[in-house]
């Protein structure tokens, strides 16, 4: 190891155990102890009131459920269809235009930090409540996410193998066709459902907003204090979610067969062109006949927009100081739950490890952490908030416990990929597994522990800032506020903040990353 990078490393790990001391010290100066027990009796008052089960709210559950699915899918195939539109315009792998991509990238690298219930708020105020802005809101995030991810795929593609089309004369339009989606078929069916996942999880929630699907249902009935419907609510949402999770991946682990007779692969593609003009049609004609899209909509909805863009160009800077203090309450919170959560997850991962602990402790807690990590963090920060108010508190427990699931599953993947001959050496020492764990793969496998980390701390800086929008405090809830009353001139400032402060952790992040992997 290069002495350069050794002290890069030994700084780094200075770096993280002060930051371990200054995350206790600074909870401990947040907490009541006085108060914290009676919080929990109110969360558990809570919990009591929501059995037994009012079943008599199934139909409309059902009925918003399904309306969520379906904005799930058409707004997710809607965006993967104009992603693959603009995907030669994103590189430069057909065209030698370098100011496009660099322009589309710079865009989407922007609206890519805006957390998506932000994103639904805004278009709620513009084109008022309604399956619609929820619509609207998953087709910008499904573009958003599969431009990145298809991006970064056709830029793997060797020139060489594009320069061997482009010498035999065929056109641009062939040449991508042929020579690029056909060879990246099973990644563009992969990102598909890996979206379609995403905005499942994000449809469940844009209701709280006002921007349609299951979630505004919950919202009605939690505004009602009708806890027995919201916890059917809640159930049916985390296993819509499970499901959803568990065909992705199975759809995911599919290997298309590419060994397949002339006569057999002329009628595969005839079926497929089949299927795919129909999901587009009903795709289109759901858009314009069931999300109630009007001539009038539109109209107003530009009016507000016209509105929006002279507000967004004159930033209000004199908003500064308030904006920088809640920007910073927002980081605080995101960083003490991602390192609560990722020392937790040192130990929950280690059980959730059948090559260390077995099979049986393994699954039930791999159980464990896959419900966990189901819960959508705003879920879990309107129960606090019944408990504890708003507050720290709320907003600690609502990122803590949903970034937990998500670093053991995380930290326990990489454990089970381990070499099995690194346990076999463990076991041949004489020492338990459990001293092994922390001696030598833990300490082994650090670094890909903390890149873990930091990209969940990146992912909870989002996160942390839509938690304001149930009460909890943080730059969320100066976002709301402004965006209900359309003070376009202060969201304008907090946006660029909020967007310059997630590029900055991004970077940094990055920065640790590359001189761990040295």
């Amino acid at each position: 190891m290069k002495l350069k990078n050794y002290i890069v490393k030994n700084t780094l790990k200075n770096i993280i155990v002060l930051g371990i001391l200054f995350s206790f010290f600074y909870q401990l100066s947040f907490i009541d102890f006085k108060n914290i027990g009676y919080g929990f009796s109110r969360i558990g008052n809570l919990f009591s009131r929501m059995y037994p089960f009012d079943y008599t709210i199934l139909p409309n559950i059902f009925l918003e459920l399904f309306d969520t699915l379906v904005i799930a899918l058409i707004s997710t195939f809607l965006g993967l269809i104009t992603t693959l539109i603009a995907l030669p315009f994103l590189n430069n792998i057909l065209f030698n235009i370098k100011i496009i991509p660099l322009i589309f990238s710079s865009l989407f690298s922007i609206l890519r930090t805006i957390p998506s219930l932000i994103i639904a708020a805004i278009l709620v105020s513009l084109f008022s409540v309604g399956n619609f802005s929820g619509f609207l809101t998953l087709y910008i995030i499904s573009v958003l996410m599969s431009a990145k991810i298809l991006k970064e795929y056709t830029e793997e593609i060797e020139k060489k193998y594009i320069d061997t089309y482009i010498s035999a004369g065929f056109s641009k339009l062939k040449i991508y066709k042929v020579a690029i989606l056909e060879n990246m078929k099973s990644k563009v069916y992969s990102v598909f459902f890996l979206v379609l996942e995403s905005n499942i999880r994000g449809a469940s929630v844009l209701g709280l907003v006002g921007a349609g699907g299951i979630g505004q249902l919950l919202w009605k009935e939690l505004n009602h204090l009708r806890y027995d419907r919201v916890s059917i609510i809640i159930i049916i949402l985390i296993l819509t979610i499970l499901l959803t999770d568990l065909f992705s991946m199975l759809f995911r682990k599919i290997e298309f067969n590419k060994n397949i007779s002339r006569k057999q692969y002329f009628y595969k593609k005839k079926i497929n062109n089949i299927i795919f003009l129909s999901l587009l049609f009903l795709s289109v004609y759901y858009s314009f006949v069931y999300l109630n899209i009007s001539g009038d909509r539109f109209i107003s909805g530009f009016k507000n927009l016209k509105n929006m863009y002279r507000g967004i160009l004159s930033p209000d800077i004199s908003y500064s100081y308030k904006v920088i203090m809640a920007i910073y309450d927002s980081l605080i919170i995101a960083f003490i739950s991602t390192l609560t959560a990722a020392i937790t997850s040192v130990f929950l991962s280690l059980l959730a490890s059948s090559n260390i602990v077995g099979n049986k402790l393994s699954l039930f807690s791999k159980l464990f952490i896959n419900i966990i990590r189901t819960f959508p963090p705003i879920i879990i920060a309107i129960i606090f908030f019944r408990g504890f108010g708003p507050g720290y508190i709320s907003s600690f427990f609502a990122l803590y416990i949903y970034t937990l699931g998500v670093i053991s599953k995380m930290y326990s993947d990489v454990i089970e990929t381990i070499d099995s001959n690194i346990v076999m050496s463990i076991d041949s020492m004489g020492i338990s597994r459990l001293i092994g764990y922390f001696k030598v793969i833990f300490r082994g496998y650090f670094p890909e522990f903390l890149s873990i980390v930091l990209l969940r701390f990146e992912m909870n800086i989002k996160n942390s800032t839509i938690l304001g929008m149930v009460g909890i405090g943080g730059i969320g809830q100066l976002l709301i506020n402004n965006i209900e009353f359309r003070n376009w001139e202060r969201i304008s400032l907090i946006l660029i903040y909020l967007c310059i402060l997630i590029i900055i952790i991004e970077n940094i992040s990055y920065f640790i990353r590359y001189y761990l992997k040295k």
